[in-house]
C-alpha cells in the first residue's frame, strides 16, 4: 500500500468515525424518524428527581388576582397566565431554590413558558438582600428577541453576562408561541449548556474554568419569580413550567423527532 493511500484509508476512517459520534451528537433525544410510532416522551412537567417546583412554592392559583388558568402544551397539567396586578415577590421560602442551586456539581433550570408580545420580563432572580445586581438572572426579552443570563462568581463582584437568541414564532398557532427553556450550569466543566425548543444545544463557558469558581449563592438571597428587585422586568404571559434540579443534566428534558437549527414549522417543538 503506497503512503498516499494510507493517508487516504486513515483520513476516511476518522470521518466516518467522526460522522457517527457527531450524528450521536445530534441524535440525542430525537425519535427514530417520522415512520417511528413507538417512542417515550420526556416532559418536564412531571415530576423529576429531586425538584423545586416554584409554582408548587408559591401556592399559585387561579384565585389569586391577576392569575387565569389556561391551556398549556401538556395535557392533564395546569399552566396558569400572569397579568398585572399580579405580583408575588420575593418567595416568601427562598430556601428550597438557593439550596437547590448551591450545589457543588452545578444546576438546572426548567421553564416552559408563553410571553405576551414585546414584554420584558425576569424569568428569575437571584439576589442578597437590599441588591440590584443578581447573583444569578434569567430574562427573556420579546421585543428584541434575546435571552440574556447574568450571573455572577463567588470570587469577585463582576457581573457576567450572555445572551442568546430566543426562536421566533408564528403566534397565529397558540401552542407554537410556547418556549421550551432550559439552562444547566456545570461546574465540573465551567460549561453552560442552553436548550431551546428541538434547536441543537449551545454551549457557553463560564467567566473562570477554575473549579474552586461557583455560583455561590448565599444562604439569606431572596429568590424572584417573575420579575426583579423593585418590582421591575414584570413577565406577562402564561407559565406551565418552572423548576430548579440541583444538578446537572445530561440531555434536554423533552423528546424531539428532529433537533436542528432548520427544521419545517410543524417539527420546531417537542413531541407530546
Amino acid at each position: 500500500m503506497s503512503e498516499k493511500l494510507r493517508i487516504w484509508t486513515a483520513f476516511t476512517f476518522l470521518y466516518i468515525i467522526s460522522g457517527v459520534n457527531c450524528r450521536d451528537w445530534y441524535a440525542e433525544n430525537e425519535v427514530e424518524g417520522p415512520a417511528s410510532i413507538h417512542y417515550s416522551t420526556k416532559l418536564p412537567a412531571s415530576v423529576i428527581r429531586d425538584e423545586v417546583d416554584i409554582l408548587k412554592l408559591i401556592n399559585v392559583s387561579a384565585k389569586d388576582q391577576g392569575v387565569s388558568l389556561v391551556e398549556g402544551p401538556i395535557k392533564n397539567f395546569p399552566a396558569y397566565k400572569f397579568r398585572l396586578p399580579y405580583g408575588n415577590v420575593p418567595l416568601s421560602n427562598s430556601t428550597n431554590v438557593t439550596r437547590a442551586m448551591s450545589s457543588p456539581t452545578g444546576f438546572t433550570v426548567i421553564f416552559l413558558y408563553r410571553q405576551q408580545k414585546n414584554n420584558l420580563g425576569t424569568l428569575i432572580s437571584v439576589n442578597s438582600p437590599g441588591r440590584i445586581t443578581p447573583w444569578f438572572q434569567l430574562t427573556s426579552n420579546l421585543k428584541t428577541g434575546i435571552l440574556s443570563l447574568k450571573y455572577k462568581l463567588n470570587s469577585g463582584s463582576k457581573l457576567h453576562q450572555v445572551d442568546w437568541s430566543l426562536p421566533s414564532h408564528h403566534r397565529k398557532a397558540p401552542m407554537a408561541a410556547w418556549i421550551w427553556l432550559s439552562v444547566s450550569v456545570d461546574f465540573s466543566t465551567g460549561t453552560l449548556r442552553l436548550d431551546l425548543d428541538c434547536q441543537p444545544s449551545r454551549f457557553e463557558s463560564l467567566a473562570s474554568k477554575n473549579e474552586d469558581f461557583h455560583i455561590s449563592i448565599p444562604k439569606e438571597s431572596l429568590v424572584y419569580f417573575r420579575q426583579e428587585p423593585g418590582r421591575k422586568k414584570k413577565f406577562l404571559g402564561s407559565m406551565q413550567v418552572a423548576k430548579i434540579l440541583p444538578y446537572v443534566t445530561q440531555e434536554r428534558m423533552w423528546t424531539c423527532l428532529h433537533i436542528s437549527e432548520n427544521l419545517a414549522r410543524q417539527h420546531r417543538k417537542p413531541l407530546l
